[in-house]
């Protein structure tokens, strides 16, 4: 098994689809379907069920995505830590955050923190918001971008809301709200929800429910996904209606269709988290940055 073969594997479940993760990874599309392949034969299983041109994770596939994020998510890290102790490296500031916010919140900010900064670098880790939390508590990442926060990670951790933004509703294409302009999130209480895991989002469920319970009814939430992929992917198939953070139009959504809940739309938090007692002039720096362009989502 070799890296590449995971980092393959993890952006083909991200993205679900092959064709985009070859593009994120600068691959051609058959080199990265063989690297997979070569993974599922070297696992003894399949990690995808392809129907047509839609590949979706089969329940090998989700157990080890989860396992797969956290090998390169520690093998970059050990690299990094042993460099900075032994062999005079760069300081590097380890920062989790999920792709939605990498291109236009984190991207833009490295690149002010890299003029301002020659001393200091940043790494960014696309984790699960559990897995950033996971790794927030054992030292292992100095911040993370997070939307839900339970109350006990508020009370362990200093916490800064960057920006809120507008829930949008996301149905299938062949939904009959699929044209509508807008639509009031009362309208959506007779249809059945899809979700994202609270073992991989925490607070998500307990938020779905107040935001549907303040527009007067109790979500019918028919399944819970790992990542927004699998999520946008449900949707698309027809199995329920999501609400997710208009910034989420981005991703791709094939068979799904945004719609702007009415006025006045509950919204998400963007939440900048880092450990109590962690200071540090370059993680200051690079919060304001985050901050300034995190607030042209709103």
């Amino acid at each position: 098994m070799e890296f590449d073969q995971l980092r393959a594997f993890v952006a083909a479940a991200e993205e679900a689809s092959v064709s985009r993760a070859a593009e994120r990874l600068h691959v051609t599309q058959p080199a990265l379907s063989r690297q997979i392949g070569r993974l599922e034969r070297e696992l003894g299983v399949d990690l995808f069920d392809r129907v047509k041109q839609r590949i979706r994770l089969t329940d090998a596939g989700r157990f080890f995505l989860v396992r797969a994020r956290r090998v390169l998510c520690d093998a970059e890290t050990s690299v990094q830590q042993l460099q900075e102790q032994f062999a005079d490296a760069k300081r590097v500031l380890r920062v989790g955050l999920l792709s939605p916010f990498l291109d236009d919140v984190a991207a833009p900010a490295l690149r002010e923190q890299k003029r301002s900064s020659a001393r200091t670098r940043v790494a960014f880790f696309e984790l699960s918001p559990r897995e950033q939390l996971d790794r927030l508590r054992a030292g292992e990442l100095d911040a993370a971008l997070l939307g839900n926060l339970e109350a006990r990670d508020r009370e362990l951790f200093v916490v800064r809301r960057l920006v809120r933004h507008p829930l949008e509703a996301v149905v299938a294409a062949e939904h009959a709200l699929a044209s509508s302009r807008s639509v009031a999130l009362a309208a959506l209480a007779a249809e059945r929800f899809v979700s994202l895991s609270d073992a991989f989002f925490p607070g998500r469920r307990a938020f779905l429910v107040a935001t549907c319970e303040a527009a007067g009814f109790a979500p019918d939430i028919a399944a819970e996904l790992d990542s927004l992929g699998l999520l946008l992917a449900a949707v698309a198939a027809g199995e329920g209606v999501a609400l997710l953070p208009r910034h989420c139009r981005k991703l791709p959504h094939s068979g799904a269709v945004f719609v702007p809940l009415a006025a006045p739309a509950p919204q998400a938090e963007l939440l900048w988290v880092r450990p109590r007692g962690a200071n540090s002039e370059a993680l200051d720096a690079l919060e304001h940055a985050l901050a300034k362009h995190a607030a042209r989502l709103a």
